[in-house]
């Protein structure tokens, strides 16, 4: 078993940080080096404080700092055991990025596109048989959906998201999901400009090329695909910005 790291081992840089900082810092890489899963128990906090040569108190300040950020979870009587990552933390950091640029919708866009291209890539090189035709008959409920805008807003948010799961990475699924209030947002945004311009359903031609190229296992095609589809979109949202009826390039 790897010991538990001591604050001997904590950069000198980090050392000016408040001891509690330091004591959940130290405990948190002894999560990831111990390799324990949801559910598994931490040492005691009898057992963390004569590790650190800590106070108790401050033990469990440290815990509790865990405990709010969702890495932990505490009950009476018993050590504390990790919880199952979500994404609620980097779904706070990102709104607060994306709400507070001069540009949020440009940001957004900026944000997705790299992801979404290495998603489709590893989507097309990762998936299952099985995974390809449920992604095809979502394209292709999607295909009837064009003229309901909620529903079919609703079917693109989870393509995407089918994408990013398909990629086989969970932090590409990670941020997915955190920013998914935001893409749906967007989308919603578009959708609308697409009805003012009548050019509703004109997009749906991309997400087919995306999902035939994922499902021909074709990681090249499905990354250009997803490239191009972005690239389109990011025209869109310019135009949107912009109060133009054209996309801006």
């Amino acid at each position: 078993m790897i010991p538990l790291p001591t604050l001997a081992t904590v950069p000198t840089d980090l050392m000016r940080e408040p001891l509690t900082t330091q004591v959940y810092r130290a405990i948190i890489d002894y999560i990831d080096e111990e390799r324990l899963a949801p559910g598994d128990p931490l040492p005691s906090t009898a057992a963390l404080s004569e590790r650190f040569s800590v106070s108790r108190p401050v033990v469990r300040e440290a815990l509790s700092a865990l405990a709010a950020l969702g890495l932990i979870e505490l009950s009476n009587g018993r050590n504390a055991v990790v919880r199952q990552l979500d994404s609620h933390l980097v779904a706070l950091f990102l709104s607060r990025a994306i709400r507070t640029s001069a540009d949020p919708l440009t940001t957004l866009m900026e944000l997705r596109a790299p992801l979404e291209i290495e998603a489709a890539q590893l989507a097309a090189m990762r998936s299952t048989a099985a995974q390809r035709e449920a992604l095809s008959a979502l394209e292709r409920a999607m295909n009837d959906a064009v003229s309901d805008a909620k529903l079919y807003v609703e079917l693109d948010l989870e393509l995407h998201r089918q994408i990013a799961e398909l990629s086989g990475n969970p932090a590409l699924l990670g941020v997915t999901d955190a920013v998914r209030g935001h893409v749906f947002d967007a989308m919603t945004r578009l959708r609308a400009h697409r009805e003012a311009i009548d050019k509703v359903g004109s997009e749906h031609s991309e997400h087919t090329r995306i999902v035939e190229a994922i499902a021909a296992g074709d990681g090249e095609a499905a990354s250009a695909a997803m490239r191009s589809h972005m690239e389109m979109t990011a025209a869109l949202v310019r135009a949107v910005e912009a109060g133009t009826t054209q996309p801006v390039i």
